[in-house]
């Protein structure tokens, strides 16, 4: 768990709500939650937006390789470098 202050999903607002609730539509295969990763830049939503516009940009079937393959990069780099997310 993160140990920097965040809102969470019940109490966000205005635009930080509906980034989580794209979020949680985009993962709704893993119950909905919003991964922490994304949830450490809560209190700058307008941070928050843009990281996620990047990365969905490049991921998530944005870059020309599939879904399928962008995940098995995805997961290989993290086994590698011994990352838990």
């Amino acid at each position: 768990m993160a140990w920097v202050k965040m809102v969470g999903r019940n109490e966000a607002s205005g635009s930080l709500k509906a980034e989580y609730d794209r979020i949680a539509a985009q993962f709704a295969d893993r119950g909905g939650a919003i991964p922490e990763i994304t949830a450490i830049m809560s209190i700058r939503p307008e941070l928050m937006i843009a990281r996620n516009t990047l990365s969905n940009s490049c991921t998530f079937g944005g870059s020309g390789l599939g879904r399928l393959r962008e995940e098995l990069i995805a997961t290989s780099i993290s086994a590698l470098l011994n990352c838990r997310f």
